[in-house]
């Protein structure tokens, strides 16, 4: 997408006049909601201006049918929040319009099997997920399991539909029953689809983390019914290949539009650009408050501590909140998508927080790479002293994120760095014993629910991130600005193993 398209350059003024007057469901702002609250505090610490954000966003959410998710005036109020405030410090602040395929369900999906004896049984409602862009359908077909590849340990990591001779042999007609992992979910749908599927059921892999009820999203979307459902439920649906089973989806697709908010300290482009990025919506099914009003929060605070001081040390930097992640990453791909390759060539480094105030957390430290050099290697090696220097144990490890912002730019071969805390994945042993907390329970058990409000954060391990993202750009910031040696990596805790 050329860079002419759709990046509209606004005033916070004029943005306000055009939320009031935009079309479809960008909707007016209410002037009350998203002030930040009272604190009594002339200058707050880093966590705790970072958790008055997050309180914003609450009410926010609150007073907008209980989320923020992209399309809905709950999240045009939280751009909205975040653009005053930028402001309000100095920054130059556009949005970024652009349009998004939106996904609503009217009602819960329905799975139900018949027994050879007659007799009927609904999945457990709370086993039983929609995949985005699935198709709005109900029907009635036998059920038939493809390359599952079940033992009765611990599973391999599964390739079941990656493959269209996955599906030798398969009955058109059925609903095909399928195993998560290696690719993606469209993959396996498409080829399900082309073999006369009917509806496709995604089991959880079982491996590590990847056992419990889960959400996706298929980005080119689908004409046939697609849900989701723990690994134990998908075992049991396996041993009843052959029955009949009611398989039923009651959505709406369209087009929506929405945007990503963008902050530049005004500097020339004579330096290298430092960009910091969140994703400022969240799913439908919540305030999204972990997922990701803190990691938002977090760069809404660096931003205004950083506007306070001298000019020459702030650097060229760039702020961005993005649109549409949950919708599979839509807001900073059109981001990067926009730039012209020599403005690309100008971004020395991504640093992305998605979820960095988990209950039961982690501390991890993500690069695309593992080695880095440049503002990219003062960055993660900034990140890893500020941890070290408090005695916060740590954990690096390599390779994007593919479910987050930052594989965005590190698919244009732009450097990245990540701070994360953990998701609906389950907490080994071996971090319980490094972190603290509990294993065998998410590192957040509200992911992607209702639940996830200010009282899923862990505010001690909020403020510890902020901390350590405002320490970095400070060095970064200062560096842009002179030529800068090859910083050698730190000896740090062992590489994870993916």
């Amino acid at each position: 997408m050329s860079s002419n398209s759709v990046r509209t350059s606004l005033s916070v003024g004029l943005a306000a006049v055009l939320l009031a007057a935009s079309v479809g469901r960008m909707a007016r702002a209410d002037a009350i909601v998203g002030r930040p609250p009272a604190s009594g505090l002339l200058s707050p610490t880093a966590g705790e201006g970072t958790f008055r954000h997050l309180q914003a966003l609450q009410d926010i959410a609150a007073a907008s049918g209980g989320n923020r998710a992209a399309g809905t005036i709950g999240y045009d109020r939280s751009a909205q929040y975040v653009a005053e405030r930028l402001k309000e410090a100095g920054y130059t602040v556009r949005f970024e319009e652009f349009e998004f395929p939106f996904f609503e369900e009217k009602s819960p999906p329905v799975l139900i099997t018949s027994k050879p004896d007659g007799s009927q049984e609904s999945a457990p409602k709370d086993a039983l997920r929609t995949l985005a862009s699935s198709g709005s359908r109900d029907v009635e077909a036998r059920l038939q399991a493809v390359n599952l590849q079940l033992t009765e340990g611990s599973p391999a990591a599964s390739v079941s539909g990656c493959e269209g001779k996955d599906f030798d042999g398969f009955e058109r007609g059925a609903v095909a029953l399928v195993r998560r992992g290696t690719c993606q979910f469209q993959v396996k749908v498409d080829n399900a689809v082309a073999a006369g599927a009917v509806g496709v059921i995604i089991m959880n892999e079982g491996t590590d983390s990847r056992t419990d009820a889960f959400s996706g999203v298929l980005s080119n979307g689908a004409a046939v019914p697609v849900v989701g459902v723990p690994y134990e439920y998908g075992r049991s649906l396996a041993a009843r290949a052959g029955d009949s089973v009611r398989l039923a989806v009651n959505a709406v697709t369209g087009k929506r539009s929405t945007r990503n908010v963008v902050a530049d300290t005004g500097l020339d482009n004579k330096s290298a650009l430092i960009v910091v990025g969140a994703h400022l919506d969240s799913v439908p099914e919540g305030p999204g408050i972990n997922d990701n009003g803190s990691g938002s929060a977090a760069v809404l605070e660096a931003a205004l501590r950083l506007a306070r001081e001298p000019a020459e040390n702030r650097g060229r930097m760039r702020f961005a909140f993005w649109g549409a992640e949950e919708r599979g990453l839509i807001g900073s791909r059109h981001h990067v998508g926009s730039l012209s390759e020599d403005e690309r060539r100008q971004i020395a480094v991504y640093i992305n927080l998605d979820m960095v105030g988990s209950p039961n957390f982690g501390r991890f430290v993500r690069r695309a790479t593992a080695k880095q050099e440049g503002l990219a290697a003062i960055v993660r090696e900034e990140i890893v002293t500020e941890f070290r220097t408090h005695d916060l144990p740590f954990e690096e490890r390599t390779g994007g994120r593919s479910g987050s912002d930052d594989a965005s730019f590190s698919q244009k071969d732009i450097p990245t760095v990540g701070l994360y805390t953990g998701a609906s994945g389950r907490k080994p042993e071996k971090e319980a014993e490094l972190f603290g907390g509990a294993a065998g329970r998410a590192y957040d058990p509200c992911y992607h629910r209702a639940c996830d409000t200010v009282e899923n954060i862990n505010r001690e391990v909020l403020e510890q991130h902020t901390q350590a993202l405002v320490r970095a750009l400070r060095a970064a910031a200062v560096a842009s600005r002179v030529p800068t040696a090859p910083v050698p990596e730190a000896a740090g805790l062992p590489e994870s193993k993916q």
